[in-house]
């Protein structure tokens, strides 16, 4: 899915980019976005496409809210493989309450992809545009995270992304996980400790916080 929202990277010489492996919901403003993972100082880095470097979100192995299985479950499920825009002759496969990635339009003008649930879908007739046919529905979803959380909202087939089930296939995020399950009960505890008794989260950096500064 395109990106929305954020500061994109300054025009560069033409070139064919690596495909994103997957998206990853921001540590910065909960939305989605196609992104790259990378290890770097056995942190995880995110590095999310067409964006400047100052956005990538960092996961320190040593952070407090990644501690326990809990906080390892909570961090995989912000990945996910891409979801596809809805295609024009597959509107009729949608059901109730199934899961969907939505643009989100907010009052700064921005629009950026939160999850939804299909509510209803408000049939229209399809038309031909150059040969290919378009799809005149308009759907009825329910914000599932995001600013709008719980709100209803009517949104065209443009707007609409389907996500799939299929299980995340990245080297960096299982070696990253795995090196996180592994280290539970391997001593971790005390530094885990003393990082709740301050209320720290050291970044990469040495700084204290999860995101890169934006």
């Amino acid at each position: 899915m395109p990106p929305r929202g954020r500061k994109r990277k300054a025009s560069a010489p033409p070139r064919r980019p690596p495909p994103p492996r997957l998206e990853c919901r921001s540590l910065t403003d909960d939305a989605w976005y196609d992104a790259r993972l990378l290890l770097q100082g056995g942190s995880l880095r995110v590095m999310f496409q067409d964006y400047v470097e100052e956005l990538d979100d960092w996961y320190d192995p040593d952070a407090a809210e990644l501690a326990s299985p809990r906080g390892v479950a909570a961090l995989r499920a912000r990945f996910r493989v891409p979801s596809p825009p809805l295609d024009d002759t597959r509107c009729g496969d949608l059901r109730h309450g199934q899961q969907l990635c939505v643009l989100c339009a907010m009052s700064t003008g921005e629009r950026m992809y939160y999850d939804a649930v299909l509510d209803s879908v408000k049939r229209a007739a399809h038309g031909i545009v150059d040969g290919e046919e378009r799809c005149a529905c308009r759907f009825r979803v329910r914000w599932t995270n995001g600013p709008r959380h719980g709100d209803l909202e009517e949104v065209g087939i443009g707007d609409v992304c389907c996500v799939q089930n299929s299980p995340v296939q990245d080297p960096a995020l299982s070696e990253f996980l795995d090196t996180l399950t592994n280290s539970f009960g391997k001593g971790k505890g005390d530094a885990m400790a003393a990082s709740q008794a301050t209320g720290a989260t050291l970044a990469p950096g040495g700084g204290e916080g999860g995101t890169a500064p934006v």
